[in-house]
Formats: C-alpha cells, sequence, structure tokens
C-alpha cells in the first residue's frame, strides 16, 4: 500500500493546506495520505489556536486520509527533534514516502544541504559560532552557507529548512523513504493577509485581532478568500462563541509558572542552561511575558527558543524526559480520524507501534515512557483547554471523550 506522509500542525487550516493536499492527490491518486499533525500545542511554543480534534477534521473534509497526533514532546521540541519524532512516528505505521511543503522543489539541492550539515568540517564551523554566541539553528544555517555559498538564499527559506531536518531524519535512520516536496506558495512569516496564500501567522492574527469588527462590517465574509469554503460555517462559528485560544491568557500562565519555580527546579526542564534559570525567575517578576522576554533575548537565546523554554516551564517538561523520548523514538501512534480510504490500512495493522483508537484503555495498560508522554499530552489538552477566549470552552478531560472521526468518502470535499 502506497502511503504518503504529511508533517503538519494546522494552526489553523487554511487555503495554502488544502493546495498541497490537493496537488498531492492529483500526482498520487492511489495513494493514501497520511497526517501527523501537532496536537494542542505546537513548535512556536504555545497552544494552538484551535484544539487537535476540530483542526484533524478540518484535514481529513479537505483530502487528508488519516491524521495521527504528533505527541507533544516531539511537536514542542527544536527542528531536529521534531523532524526527527514526526518522521519516525510516520515510518513506524507503514508511510514509505514524505511530502512536504517547500521554498524550493529542488530535491538535490536540499538533499546535498542535509549531507552537508553532518559533515564534520560543518559541524565543526557550527561548533565554533555557537562558542561566539549564536544560537544552533544560525550556527548552522552560517557554516552550512562556508560551505555552500551557491545555496545560501536557500539557507533563509524556514519551510525549505524544516525539509533538510526532515532529509537527515530519512538518513540518519535509514528509513529509505521517498521525498515529495511540494511548491510552498506565499510567505511563511508574513503578518498580513494581503497574499493570496496567507502564512499561518497572518490568519492567527487576524483572528485574534480583526476578525471581530471586520465581521460586522464587511457585506462578504471575511474568511472567504483564505479559508477552504466547506469550513466557513466551522470558523464561523467557533469565532461567534469565542472557542479560540486567548493569547494573554496563556502569557499570564507562564508567568505564573515562571514565578512558582526556583532556579533548581527551572534547571531540570529542557534546555534550561549557562545559568539562564536565574535570569528567568528575574524576568518573570514582569507584569506581561513580552517585557520578559525582551529582558531575556540575546544571541544565544532567540525569541523562538525562549517560546518554547515557556512552554517547556508551563507544561513541566524535563531535559531527561525529552532525551529519552528523542532517544527511543515516538511509542504509540495516537489515530485522530480516518477516511473510508483508510480503513484497510488500519485493518492491516502493519506498525511497529500501538496505534491508539481508545485513549482510556490505551492509558490504563501502558507503563513507563509511553504513559509519561501520553500524560503529557493530556496536560497540554488541558491546559490549552483552560486558555480559550470563552468559559463554556474551558473544560478539561477531552482526551478521554474523544472518538476518532470517521469521514465517509462521500462526505470529503
Amino acid at each position: 500500500m502506497n502511503c504518503i506522509g504529511i508533517v503538519a500542525e494546522y494552526n489553523p487550516f487554511h487555503i495554502g493546506h488544502a493546495h498541497q493536499l490537493q496537488q498531492l492527490r492529483q500526482a498520487h491518486p492511489d495513494a493514501l495520505i497520511i497526517i501527523a499533525m501537532s496536537g494542542s500545542f505546537v513548535q512556536r511554543g504555545e497552544p494552538a489556536i484551535f484544539n487537535k480534534f476540530i483542526r484533524a477534521r478540518w484535514a481529513l473534509l479537505n483530502g487528508a486520509d488519516a491524521v495521527i497526533e504528533l505527541p507533544t514532546i516531539y511537536a514542542t521540541a527544536n527542528a531536529e527533534r521534531f523532524a526527527a519524532g514526526a518522521i519516525r512516528l510516520l515510518a513506524a505505521v507503514g508511510v514509505n514516502a514524505i511530502s512536504f511543503g517547500s521554498e524550493t522543489t529542488d530535491l538535490k539541492a536540499l538533499q546535498q544541504l542535509a549531507q552537508l550539515s553532518e559533515s564534520p568540517i560543518v559541524q565543526d564551523h557550527c561548533q565554533k559560532l555557537l562558542k561566539k554566541g549564536l544560537f544552533y539553528g544560525a550556527a548552522l544555517r552560517q557554516a552550512l552557507a562556508l560551505e555552500a555559498p551557491q545555496l545560501e538564499a536557500l539557507l533563509q527559506q524556514p519551510n525549505a529548512l524544516l525539509g533538510i531536518e526532515y532529509i537527515r531524519t530519512n538518513q540518519a535512520y535509514n528509513l529509505h523513504l521517498n521525498l515529495y516536496p511540494v511548491k510552498r506558495e506565499g510567505q511563511h512569516h508574513s503578518q498580513d493577509l494581503t497574499s493570496p496564500w496567507p502564512s499561518g501567522s497572518a490568519l492567527r492574527n487576524y483572528l485574534y485581532n480583526s476578525y471581530p469588527q471586520n465581521r460586522l462590517t464587511n457585506t462578504t465574509h471575511p474568511l472567504t478568500s483564505f479559508v477552504p469554503a466547506t469550513l466557513l460555517p466551522a470558523y464561523e462559528s467557533l469565532l461567534n462563541h469565542n472557542e479560540l485560544v486567548n493569547p494573554s491568557r496563556y502569557q499570564d500562565y507562564i508567568l505564573y509558572e515562571s514565578r512558582q519555580h526556583t532556579a533548581k527546579q527551572l534547571q531540570r526542564l529542557c534546555d534550561f542552561k549557562e545559568g539562564l534559570e536565574n535570569r528567568w525567575i528575574k524576568a518573570s517578576q514582569a507584569p506581561t511575558w513580552h517585557e520578559a522576554r525582551e529582558m531575556l533575548k540575546s544571541k544565544r537565546y532567540s525569541y523562538a527558543r525562549l517560546q518554547r523554554m515557556a512552554c517547556y516551564t508551563v507544561l513541566a517538561i524535563s531535559q531527561h524526559l525529552q532525551d529519552m523520548a528523542h532517544q527511543h523514538g515516538p511509542s504509540y501512534a495516537r489515530l485522530l480520524g480516518f477516511t473510508e480510504k483508510a480503513r484497510p490500512w488500519l485493518q492491516q495493522k502493519n506498525f511497529t507501534i500501538p496505534m491508539v483508537q481508545k485513549w482510556a484503555p490505551f492509558l490504563k495498560e501502558t507503563q513507563g515512557l509511553a504513559k509519561d508522554l501520553a500524560i503529557l499530552d493530556m496536560r497540554a489538552t488541558d491546559i490549552q483547554q483552560l486558555c480559550m477566549e470563552a468559559p463554556q470552552a474551558r473544560q478539561g478531560g477531552l482526551d478521554y471523550t474523544f472518538t476518532p472521526w470517521y469521514i465517509p468518502e462521500n462526505k470529503k470535499e
């Protein structure tokens, strides 16, 4: 069975995501498309704007055949560990190819950079730059640019860089997966909706800040150009009922948790090194997370890294737990939904890790690392719900009550 995997966050799902799925479906009409999707928290180090169950359903209605959850421990890690967890998860459920959005579809160039990144000379350059105070991502980009100046422009493209990490994982773990880059349209970090292909950042900013006013003044639906038509009623219902995360609630949670920790407790959390724990405690006395983050920003600690560290503080993710998860790889796959086309894939059970369809029995029976990671997934979901704008949307325990979506073929777009 030909199964193509995609790593995604769908935070939130928009026309760019639908375009990628449609392009892949046209090129490989007989293949199953399996999504490994970040759950309640995303790699930016914050809760997703909508919950994972809603986002999974939207993917199924727009071209995906099955959605499994990328465990929180990987979904909130740096690019290298995020990619390693996601690609190993997809390989464990029988995927034999990976497709990813990229600013370039030049696979040879991406493979060249992936191979070069493992070379001793690039690693040596990287270590020297780290000692000068650069954070890892910037150090690796500069080290690669020194050895492959003709590809320097490619190293400034965020989706291409993530694609390189997928290729590195494929090579490092001898997974032998085929690779299908798909042209990524639009600007990944654009903060406005002027482009016909919205970035996730721009769409989130719009939903947080502008949607209510525009909804009242526009004669046409303000989201028509940016989300698939089939999802407009669902979007509007969630927004009208304020069932989306309020970033301010989460940012207050960061300060609350940070003020509860001692320096010794922070040292045990993921990524807290070089005495930053003392600066962190001092910064956490600031009235807002934005002000605290400005106090902590440096060449070594980028905004993205600080956001993830804040997430580790809120979710209590220890360095030991993340190291163990990275070493062992994914130990379960949680099914969030599937279509009729994916039923034979599920029935074959050609998986090297458990495929979890009933959460409560799995949690009761599992032990060790898998249980620790499953508990972390639930903690992430409960905290995300607590950060919702509407009080009625803040209920906990959703992981226990959810049953995977089943979408008949005639219900798909």
